[in-house]
């Protein structure tokens, strides 16, 4: 079926439905289903009829992914999509504080995942993300202005979504399925690997730093 047939055979409130949701998916690449219920209603919209978005993004190289399990839709650019047959979303270059403060919510949500939580709303504290940075190696904690400003890009997308002041000791952090999707399990297992040989890098040249100096001594 066409998309003109199918958009001619929408209602008005269905249509307002598909322009609410193809707006969303555009500007923020995901739809959560338990974030909201504006976003409840969008999800189940996109959930019944994907053919039209499918039609619709067609035309821009992109497409639409629905995950009824953990109840996302996720746009993604069909050049994207990986030779090894992974979904990827559509993809924000990041820089290198932001990429580790993501790597970090991804793992902490799947640790949670793995721990057998099984809680609709799964949230983390401030003091769980700085634990987590450090154990990439983030030796100087990001100050509260930085740290604001990356975990209001993660909200913007829909990954994540902050209740409370950062500083604050009550501060958290409520995590969405759709970091799932965020970042490839690949992806992630390289930016270990770097940081692992980052570390053992910083560590060999201290070595030799003091290999040298204990020569220049006996010298």
């Amino acid at each position: 079926m066409s998309i003109d047939t199918l958009w001619n055979d929408f209602t008005s409130s269905e249509k307002d439905l598909f322009q609410r949701s193809c707006r969303k998916l555009l500007k923020q690449t995901f739809i959560v289903r338990d974030k909201d219920e504006e976003n409840r209603k969008l999800y189940f919209f996109a959930a019944k009829r994907p053919e039209i978005f499918t039609q619709y993004f067609s035309f821009i190289g992109f497409d639409i992914v629905i995950d009824r399990e953990n109840g996302v839709v996720m746009l993604r650019n069909c050049a994207d999509f990986g030779e090894n047959g992974k979904i990827q979303a559509n993809r924000l270059a990041l820089k290198k504080a932001e990429s580790m403060v993501l790597c970090c919510l991804w793992t902490l949500y799947a640790d949670r995942l793995r721990s057998g939580s099984l809680a609709q709303t799964i949230m983390v504290s401030m003091t769980d993300l700085r634990f987590a940075l450090e154990k990439f190696g983030l030796k100087e904690p990001l100050d509260k202005t930085a740290m604001s400003n990356i975990l209001n890009l993660f909200s913007r997308y829909s990954l994540i979504d902050v209740n409370g002041k950062i500083g604050d000791p009550d501060c958290m952090i409520r995590l969405y399925a759709s970091l799932q999707f965020a970042l490839d399990s690949e992806e992630f297992k390289k930016f270990v690997e770097a940081t692992e040989k980052r570390m053992l890098t910083k560590n060999g040249e201290r070595e030799e730093d003091t290999e040298e100096e204990n020569w220049d001594d006996a010298e």
